[in-house]
């Protein structure tokens, strides 16, 4: 079923608490200074019923200026404007800032009611109508039903409902499927039942036993029931006035201007990228540092804003713009704003959030203005893209759908099709990283990996773990190594065991050095198993030689052409993988090896054996129990 919000607007004593009373029988004045008064100082809430079933909520807002932001508060969650206009005083001062902020709050359809037709005669209302139609000609109340109404004798009533119930046909229905959102314009304790939040629910569903989030504070909590238009319910929808009641929270705990939502679906943010409205008949501007008073929902605060792509923004205009918030404020991707000005306070524009998690740094190029056009006007392909390339690195899809501000499942689906273009790799499950992020990390590796290779020339390779902290430094190590895969798949880097190297690079050695790597290789494939030890080695050289010496074995080692066993012993990397082979062999038929059964296989002494083995348990091959060994992770790539 849809489900709908139909808000009143206009001037002070219109009479729009008297005309929802006449369309719905409820009184929505409920404090007893409105009263008193006679005037409605914060929303009031109500529901009409249609013959066919249909029910509309309907919030009654405050009209006077003071009250303004009660006013603001009840606009959030309206698909329907009822602008109430008294036939005895036309169009007013609030009539047009109502208009305005509506306007702003990018509500497109509406009816325009005249009230109090009682009090005039005919004549004067053809002029009223008159101005009316002058009034609402550039806005979005063009051309839509003027119904004109009496309280006091019900005349025009029936023709409003009807209207109204034509209208909510043409409304989109609020999507069900998004994350609960519900921004609170009321809370209060009730004995029996805790905490208690009201507002309009403007995003999905939620169901008595969920998990929500108290926002900006964070607070985990339950629902423990639920109301519909004043009646219980275990599900309440977007469109529909909702009361909740929440599990173990503190009286104070919330307040008006907070939201409960679904958990980790919102972000909380003080600053925000927008595309900022001023409205067509002001006499204000917006300059880049001014002060204005931010309204969302029903939180407001100061927020300072500063334009990216125009100096000043004057009536009519519009640019992409940062706020600076003095608050911490819970918003998404597509919400609504108005601002007003610093002093005097009257309404000067609005427009939508494009970014609730801006980068840090205010950009005014030309690639940061179509960053934000892409998040306005593009589709949740091209913003999870953007987004992509943006958080630079790898990246889930709950981090993905945290920054573009897009549910999971539009996020996940936008995710498959640009992964099926190849605009996004998938390294490893659930982890991403767009390809354009990719390049970045292969050219900064190049410049890396080259700058280690002239300062090192006889080194093999740059350790694999130097090279992850220097490219990503906040990566875990499997999503590190995946990336290094498709780094050396791309044939960026060549990647052994413990190092990497660029793809085409390799050790070229001088003619001294050359004649002692010769000297080496000869010495270490000749002996077998008893190779000498390094500083035994080093004396078969000249001390002229020392330096050079130390060099090479060290590059010989790096490229693994000698395996090191211990800080003693190493072997020539033909011997190494022979041994490698007859041990392997050696297990297919036994659970189990022994010291003295190495030893024996290789015909070498138990010095070598022993380093043989402690190699293998170090590199998790084999595991020591009590005398014996058995596989641990066994041989594969090892």
């Amino acid at each position: 079923m849809k489900h709908v919000i139909i808000g009143t607007a206009g001037h002070v004593d219109h009479g729009k608490t008297a005309l929802v009373k006449a369309l719905t029988g409820i009184d929505t004045d409920r404090l007893e200074e409105e009263k008193r008064r006679g005037v409605t100082i914060e929303p009031g809430f109500a529901y009409l019923d249609f013959d066919d079933g249909v029910r509309a909520g309907i919030i009654d807002v405050p009209g006077h200026e003071r009250f303004i932001r009660n006013m603001l508060a009840g606009s959030g969650g309206v698909d329907l404007a009822m602008l109430v206009i008294a036939a005895d005083e036309g169009v007013m001062p609030q009539t047009r800032e109502h208009l305005d902020i509506l306007s702003m709050l990018d509500i497109t359809d509406g009816i325009v009611v005249i009230t109090k037709t009682d009090k005039v005669d005919s004549d004067w209302l053809e002029l009223v109508l008159e101005d009316i139609s002058d009034f609402t000609k550039t806005t979005f109340l063009k051309d839509k039903p003027v119904i004109c109404v009496s309280t006091k004798t019900s005349e025009g009533i029936p023709e409003l409902t009807a209207a109204l119930r034509k209208a909510i046909d043409s409304i989109d229905e609020k999507n069900t499927l998004l994350p609960f959102r519900l921004p609170v314009d009321r809370a209060f304790p009730i004995d029996g039942f805790g905490t208690v939040v009201t507002g309009t629910l403007i995003e999905g569903s939620v169901h008595v036993g969920d998990t929500v989030e108290i926002l900006p504070s964070g607070q985990k909590t339950t629902i423990r029931s639920l109301q519909a238009h004043g009646e219980s319910a275990d599900t309440v929808y977007a469109g529909q006035r909702t009361a909740v009641s929440l599990s173990g929270v503190k009286r104070g705990a919330v307040t008006k201007g907070d939201v409960v939502a679904a958990d980790g679906t919102v972000n909380v943010t003080t600053a925000i990228d927008v595309k900022l409205n001023v409205i067509a008949d002001t006499k204000r501007e917006i300059k880049n540092g001014d002060k204005l008073h931010f309204y969302h929902g029903a939180k407001t605060m100061l927020a300072k804003v500063f334009l990216i792509d125009k100096k000043r923004l004057q009536k009519g205009e519009n640019c992409y713009a940062r706020l600076k918030l003095t608050e911490l404020l819970p918003c998404k991707r597509g919400d609504r704003f108005v601002v007003r000005f610093f002093s005097p306070l009257e309404t000067i524009g609005g427009g939508i959030i494009l970014d609730s998690l801006p980068p840090d740094r205010i950009n005014k190029n030309t690639e940061a203005v179509e960053t934000l056009r892409a998040r306005e006007q593009g589709t949740a392909t091209d913003i999870a893209l953007q987004t992509a390339h943006r958080l630079a690195g790898i990246f889930t899809i709950s981090e993905l759908c945290k920054y573009t501000d897009l549910d999971f499942v539009t996020c996940n689906n936008a995710i498959e099709t640009l992964t099926k273009q190849g605009d996004i790799l998938c390294l490893l499950s659930g982890k991403f990283i767009s390809e354009k992020a990719l390049q970045k990390i292969a050219e900064k590796c190049k410049k890396v990996l080259a700058e280690f290779h002239m300062t090192n020339p006889l080194r093999a390779g740059m350790n694999n773990a130097e090279l992850r902290q220097k490219l990503l430094p906040d990566t875990e190590m499997p999503e590190a190594n995946a990336l290094f895969k498709e780094l050396e798949k791309n044939n960026i880097i060549r990647l052994s065991e413990k190092e990497a190297a660029l793809a085409d690079y390799s050790v070229s050695y001088s003619q001294v050095q050359q004649k002692i790597y010769e000297r080496i290789i000869q010495e270490v494939s000749t002996a077998g198993y008893d190779v000498k030890a390094p500083d035994e080695l080093a004396e078969l050289f000249p001390m002229n030689e020392k330096r050079e010496f130390k060099q090479v074995f060290e590059s010989m080692v790096s490229s693994g052409e000698v395996i090191a066993l211990s800080s003693q012993v190493y072997w020539h990397k033909a011997i190494y993988d022979k041994t490698v082979l007859l041990v392997q062999k050696h297990f297919e038929k036994n659970e189990t090896i022994t010291l003295a059964e190495c030893r024996d296989m290789l015909g070498t002494s138990r010095k070598y054996a022993l380093a043989f083995l402690e190699h293998l348990d170090g590199k998790q091959v084999t595991v020591m129990k009590g005398d014996v060994r058995k596989l641990s992770k066994g041989f594969e790539d090892k």
